[in-house]
């Protein structure tokens, strides 16, 4: 049976008196499609970014097989397997598609910056296995014939395919999507959501934070729900549906009417 990949508990984020994330806990299994949903402003990008390095929770643990990775760089916890996308397509508009996912490869290479100016045949061989990595995700994400277009004139939703194809070139153990479909049409979403199974299926666990909710519901294996920072639900997608306190949290009470 599979076992926990990531471990959350009690992880708190502060931003001066604002508590963004409250005492969260959570766990991922290896091979899950693992979901976080929750209201606007509920925290789920803030606890994103405490997972990845780019913030350092005040207070909790943020375990990744075994390991404390909190307060780690992000670059050591890219190192480690873990990658993300973000809410907003974060491209190099004016480099091809293959350069935007060529740069996912940095963090593979062996080279130094000297080998651009005195190429040794160590340093051609990284290249053309790099190259090979960036050919194997134009044809996994169905982006060959876009392979030297320049990002910028791409479609949004196309745009959005190569940002995964770069993460996926850093051959992640645990991807992290953030809403990945946002601004996606139906056609796209439909398509996203295949995507997503074809990279469970090469051992990949997924974690992302969708608003799509019948795309995340069909989707996910596992749902925690979060609202004003703090976790109120957590269960598989029929459980968490049912649950009054994410009814209330979504749709609110008649309290609140009143």
């Amino acid at each position: 049976m599979a076992g926990n990949d990531l471990v959350l508990t009690g992880v708190t984020k502060r931003f001066g008196g604002l508590v963004a994330v409250d005492d969260l806990s959570f766990s991922v299994k290896e091979g899950q499609i693992y979901g976080i949903i929750g209201p606007n402003g509920a925290g789920k990008t803030t606890a994103f970014n405490c997972i990845t390095g780019i913030y350092r929770s005040e207070e909790g643990s943020v375990k990744w097989r075994g390991e404390e990775i909190r307060g780690l760089t992000p670059y050591q916890i890219v190192d480690r397997g873990i990658v993300r996308t973000f809410q907003t397509i974060r491209l190099f508009s004016e480099m091809s598609v293959a350069e935007n996912i060529m740069s996912g490869r940095h963090i593979k290479s062996s080279q130094s910056w000297w080998h651009g100016i005195f190429p040794t045949p160590g340093s051609r061989r990284d290249e053309k296995e790099n190259w090979l990595r960036v050919q194997e995700q134009l044809e996994f994400f169905d982006l060959q014939d876009y392979a030297t277009t320049p990002t910028g004139s791409l479609s949004y939703g196309m745009q959005r395919r190569v940002e995964m194809a770069r993460a996926m070139a850093v051959e992640p153990t645990l991807l992290i999507l953030d809403e990945p479909a946002a601004g996606l049409n139906d056609k796209e979403t439909c398509e996203l959501l295949q995507t997503i199974y074809k990279i469970r299926d090469k051992g990949v666990t997924v974690l992302l934070i969708e608003h799509d909710m019948d795309m995340v519901m069909e989707m996910t294996d596992y749902l925690s729900v979060i609202n004003f920072g703090r976790k109120i639900a957590e269960g598989t997608p029929a459980e968490v549906q049912a649950n009054p306190a994410v009814i209330e949290a979504y749709l609110g009470s008649e309290d609140d009417d009143e």
